[in-house]
Parts: C-alpha cells; sequence; structure tokens
C-alpha cells in the first residue's frame, strides 16, 4: 500500500473517534482484522471489534483520545496516544461515576485495502484499573 492510503485509514480512522461511533470505528477495520490490547486481549472480525469501542465509549462517554504524528511505513504505521476520560458506567469492575482515568500508550497498525487488518495497544492496564479504584495495591 501507499503512504497516502495508509494515511488515508488513518485519518478515518480518528474521524470515526471524533465521531464517538462504534459503528463507524468497526467499519474502518477489515472483515477479519483483529483488535489486541492488555484489556480486552485478541479480538477478531468487524462484529467483536465493534463491541469493544462500544464498552469504553459506554465505561468513558466522553472520552479523549489524541495521537502524535504517526510513524507510516508500507502498509504499517505507529503511534504514541493519549487517553482521557470520566467513568459513567463499569469498567472491568465497580468503579465510581465520575472517575476521571488518564493513561499514555502505543499503537502498531497494519493496513489492508480492505482496512485495518491488525491492531495493537499497549499501555499499562493494571495502572489504569489502579488509578480508577478497581484494583488496590498494598504499599511497599
Amino acid at each position: 500500500m501507499t503512504r497516502e492510503a495508509v494515511e488515508k485509514q488513518l485519518l478515518a480512522h480518528k474521524a470515526a473517534f471524533h465521531a464517538r461511533s462504534a459503528d463507524d470505528l468497526a467499519a474502518c477495520h477489515a472483515p477479519d482484522g483483529t483488535f489486541e490490547s492488555p484489556a480486552h486481549g485478541l479480538v477478531r472480525g468487524r462484529d467483536a471489534i465493534r463491541d469493544v469501542y462500544r464498552y469504553w465509549y459506554s465505561a468513558f462517554p466522553d472520552f479523549l483520545l489524541t495521537w502524535d504524528e504517526a510513524i507510516v511505513e508500507e502498509n504499517r504505521a505507529a503511534t504514541f496516544w493519549s487517553f482521557r476520560g470520566t467513568a459513567a458506567g463499569p469498567f472491568f469492575g465497580e468503579v465510581r461515576e465520575g472517575t476521571v482515568l488518564e493513561m499514555i500508550g502505543a499503537s502498531e497498525y497494519t493496513f489492508s485495502p480492505e482496512g485495518i487488518a491488525s491492531i495493537r495497544h499497549v499501555f499499562d492496564f493494571s495502572g489504569a484499573l489502579v488509578k480508577a479504584g478497581v484494583l488496590r495495591v498494598k504499599p511497599a
């Protein structure tokens, strides 16, 4: 794929995030695409990927994801991102409504003509659960 084609798919993905549309986000993925993260493990297919996006939008309806400039090569891209959201629903256990969660992470994308073939997110999920009050840690 050309760099322009990859950048076009990245822009569509970001636009779907800004539109807050789980359906549009899922449509950015190839029909048999994969989504991998510390929070959800490996998920395959648009319907399952849509469920992941719906979960996050339900838990954090105001969530904002901002990306650094992507590194693009052939059919791949990688970027660092920042997440911020206010809990309004369940988030992997009991979390107080109104809890603000902030975290940083990175994503690696692989693209195909059909859409995002795979996306892998890396972030400190345990740290996010501690910040959200879901996990407790014992002081050292």
